[in-house]
């Protein structure tokens, strides 16, 4: 089930399977990417508990095996839509028997709100433990590179960051990590297809708070605020030219090598019973 929020003529569609943006549109232009089979058919995921690969797709939590798919279960989900009115969608997704059962044995609940403004729209998770959990989060958002005309190429655009940074970039290759020293060194990065064939571009450490995507061929973008994420992934998906790509504000993003026990993962946040973690993104379109 798809619900509609709007402001000043920028609206959003999100669906209920995932709390997934499925739209988003100012002035006749559509600024996320509608999905299409042949190349990814996900438009704007949200990522819990894990991020990336695990070994054989599975995870060990409280000493039992559990099937975890890339990139975790909840954009898999139908999530309550807990209210919808004006600019404002909530969205929750909580612990059931199934869950408990084949992913992820823990007691949580994760609300999402959507809240869109005339120049984008603010993406809110707060995450609450009803017993001690670990887990890591991620938005995936993905941006049409059409927003500067049918068939903009990729290589016309920039990821500019607001402070000088020095980066490696890791990517995955068959789901383990190869690491590229000194990758990004400066303010902006040229997008390469010979680049993102490799795999996602995951950069640790960034210091930028904004990222802005823009091209040389006009003048429309997305800049991602990255709140409190400390890791920005840029992919799209390799070798197909496809015209979409994703800057996702990320707390950790792990490999096939890491620890299959999700409480000693070293990309795992921990929180206590009780406690409530809130991540708050705003995502601007112009």
């Amino acid at each position: 089930m798809n619900t509609s929020i709007e402001k000043n003529g920028t609206k959003m569609i999100i669906s209920t399977l995932g709390a997934e943006p499925q739209s988003l549109t100012k002035d006749g232009i559509e600024y996320i990417w509608q999905g299409d089979k042949a190349f990814w058919f996900r438009r704007a995921p949200l990522l819990f508990p894990t991020i990336g690969a695990t070994e054989g797709g599975k995870i060990i939590a409280k000493g039992q095996e559990y099937t975890m798919p890339n990139n975790g279960f909840a954009r898999d989900v139908e999530w309550e839509l807990v209210s919808s009115e004006g600019n404002k969608a909530v969205f929750r997704l909580e612990d059931n028997e199934e869950i408990r059962t084949k992913y992820y044995p823990f007691g949580f609940r994760i609300d999402v709100t959507y809240t869109v403004e005339e120049d984008g729209y603010n993406a809110k998770a707060e995450i609450y433990a009803k017993e001690d959990i670990w887990y890591t989060f991620g938005w995936h958002p993905a941006f049409s590179l059409d927003i500067n005309g049918k068939g903009t190429d990729l290589e016309t655009y920039t990821v500019s960051f607001e402070q000088n940074e020095k980066c490696d970039r890791k990517y995955a290759s068959n789901g383990i990590f190869v690491t590229e020293k000194d990758f990004l060194c400066g303010d902006s990065l040229d997008l390469k297809r010979a680049e993102t064939d490799k795999g996602a571009i995951i950069l640790e450490g960034v210091k930028s708070r904004e990222v802005t995507l823009t091209s040389s061929e006009g003048e429309h973008g997305v800049t991602a605020f990255m709140g409190d994420m400390p890791l920005l992934t840029i992919w799209t998906v390799e070798g197909k030219k496809a015209q979409y790509v994703c800057l996702e504000p990320m707390l950790s993003f792990g490999d096939r090598t890491r620890n299959p026990e999700i409480e000693k993962m070293a990309q795992s946040v921990s929180l206590k019973k009780g406690e409530t973690a809130c991540y708050s993104n705003f995502f601007r379109i112009f």
